[in-house]
């Protein structure tokens, strides 16, 4: 499975490097024509049954679902074939408009920020896949997000959400390779570092190589989160932390997360009982 700028993106702060939420709307507004063929070999159905009995074992019991940061939708539809009902939100109205042709009606997608997510005591299970929470780049920020969250859930609602990990930081977003998608080919170009330390920025900008020169689609600022700072901020927002896994491409969960090994870092929290 692939591990980075896929199913949509939440909102970026603005700080020294400019990146703010409508930078990142942007940025996959004029990504969202090219998204599923850029994301194509990742595997959303596999993904998400690993991340559904993982709740289901936790007891997520309900079937009520809101899909955080969707994009253009892979990471719902295998829940929507699973018989869950399903609403999503992204910060991109073009990754919106493409996630709601494949509800077709069997749910709602909106344009949303998700740390002010219109949302009260309604959802059973809450995900937030595909490192979105990355581009909170404060805990300022992660908190309120997570908080938003947290009130979207009903009463003993589970929220699960995943992060890139320290060693995707320093291999992915620290390369320079091009990716073929259907008819089109990207140049990325990571402006990380192989040593980069924990909590730290990096950037990757990408570009559609054409006949006539390589035309930007956009840039990527993420933050690494590392799990303490997750954990913290899962208290900071109200959510009982019930334990971290780590994911490895093509090989499921791993019970013991690892930073230096594991490609995404994977969390589930709890709104408590009332």
């Amino acid at each position: 499975m692939g591990v980075l700028v896929r199913g949509g993106a939440g909102p970026g702060t603005a700080g020294a490097n400019g990146q703010t939420a409508a930078d990142v709307a942007a940025a996959y507004d004029a990504f969202a024509p090219f998204y599923d063929a850029f994301t194509a070999d990742y595997n959303h159905d596999s993904w998400m049954a690993d991340v559904e009995a993982w709740a289901r074992a936790a007891g997520l019991r309900g079937r009520r679902v809101l899909d955080v940061a969707c994009g253009t939708g892979a990471s719902f539809v295998p829940l929507l074939r699973r018989g869950y009902d399903v609403c999503a939100c992204d910060i991109s109205p073009a990754m919106v408009a493409r996630a709601r042709e494949k509800l077709d009606r069997r749910g709602e997608a909106v344009v949303a920020d998700m740390r002010d997510l219109p949302w009260r005591e309604r959802f059973d299970l809450v995900t937030c896949v595909d490192d979105s929470l990355n581009y909170m780049l404060s805990e300022a920020d992660l908190v309120a997000a997570l908080s938003s969250m947290r009130d979207a859930l009903v009463a003993g609602g589970i929220l699960v959400f995943d992060t890139n990990s320290l060693a995707t930081y320093r291999s992915v977003f620290a390369g320079h390779f091009t990716v073929e998608a259907g008819p089109n080919r990207f140049l990325w170009e990571g402006e990380g570092s192989e040593f980069m330390p924990p909590g730290e920025l990096a950037a990757v900008s990408i570009s559609r190589i054409t006949p006539g020169g390589n035309v930007p689609v956009g840039r990527h600022v993420q933050r690494h989160h590392p799990i303490d700072e997750l954990r913290q901020a899962c208290e900071l927002a109200g959510l009982d932390c019930m334990g971290f896994h780590g994911q490895v491409p093509g090989g499921g969960l791993t019970a013991d997360p690892d930073e230096e090994s594991n490609t995404k870092i994977v969390c589930m929290a709890a709104r408590p009982p009332d």
